[in-house]
This record gives structure tokens, C-alpha cells and sequence, in this order.
């Protein structure tokens, strides 16, 4: 019988949406170590063809990227009928953001980030049933860090 982590999660399905490579790879690496299936996409064209084809509890979402940003991605989602609806968790660098509004949001991260609070935050995501926070992201504001949750 093969080892497995404790709290194995493999029915939970993640797609990290980033332009960076470095990060995708790391997220890939620290959320699959914890037991969920990681799959990644460079832009928002290539996500909604991976959401188009597979389902997923969460995205990890950058706001600023090439091609089609995470901006477009939203609105195509909600836009779009899907199977089932993911949830957002935001993760952007991004300094002079547009405002932000949608029921998919579930939590925003700034970048740079403490990734055990990334980990916390994308588990809390997972198992909320409503939204830990409805994220307004403002022009010229930090994003909102959200508690460590338990």
C-alpha cells in the first residue's frame, strides 16, 4: 500500500492561475505535498479552457497577466454557465488595481506571500460554505490579508 498524507484531499481539485512560472511551480509543489490535485495555467486562456474541460473547488488567481488577465477570467466566469462554479481565492502583486466585485471571491493574498497562511487560506476555501471575505479591491490599496484560519 502506497503512503499517503493524512489528510488526503484528492477529490479537491486546484487550478493556480498564474504568468509566473516560478510561482505556479511552487504552489504545484507545497499544495499537492498537502494533498490536493494541483493543476496550473499561465493566463485566463488557458484557464477557461482547463475549467471548460474539468471541474475544480478553487482557483488561485493572479489579477496581472498576459493575454487575458484575471480581470477577463472573472467575468467570463460568471458570465459563462459552468458545471459547477469554482471559488476564487485572489493572489496578485498588483499595485494600481481596478475594483473588484464577485460572489466567486472567496479571499484575496497579496504577493509577496507567507505560504503556511497561503496553505491555511486556500484549506479555508476549500471547506467554506460562504465567502471568508468579500474582497473590494480598490485602486491604490493593499489587499486585504485575512486572519489565519484554524
Amino acid at each position: 500500500m502506497a503512503w499517503r498524507p493524512q489528510n488526503m484531499r484528492l477529490e479537491t481539485r486546484i487550478l493556480v492561475v498564474d504568468d509566473d512560472d516560478a510561482i505556479r511551480a511552487l504552489l504545484r509543489t507545497v499544495l499537492r505535498r498537502r494533498g490536493f490535485v494541483v493543476e496550473t495555467a499561465r493566463n485566463g486562456i488557458e484557464a477557461l479552457e482547463q475549467l471548460g474541460a474539468s471541474r475544480y473547488a478553487l482557483v488561485v488567481l493572479d489579477l496581472m497577466m498576459p493575454e487575458m488577465n484575471g480581470y477577463d477570467l472573472l467575468r467570463n466566469l460568471e458570465d459563462q454557465s459552468f458545471t459547477a462554479r469554482p471559488r476564487v481565492l485572489i493572489l496578485t502583486a498588483g499595485l494600481n488595481l481596478q475594483p473588484v466585485r464577485s460572489d466567486l471571491i472567496v479571499a484575496c493574498l497579496p504577493k509577496p506571500f507567507d505560504i503556511d497562511l497561503l496553505v491555511d487560506t486556500v484549506t479555508g476555501c476549500i471547506g467554506a460554505t460562504a465567502p471568508l471575505r468579500q474582497p473590494d479591491v480598490a485602486p491604490d490599496t493593499t489587499l486585504p490579508m485575512p486572519s489565519r484560519l484554524n
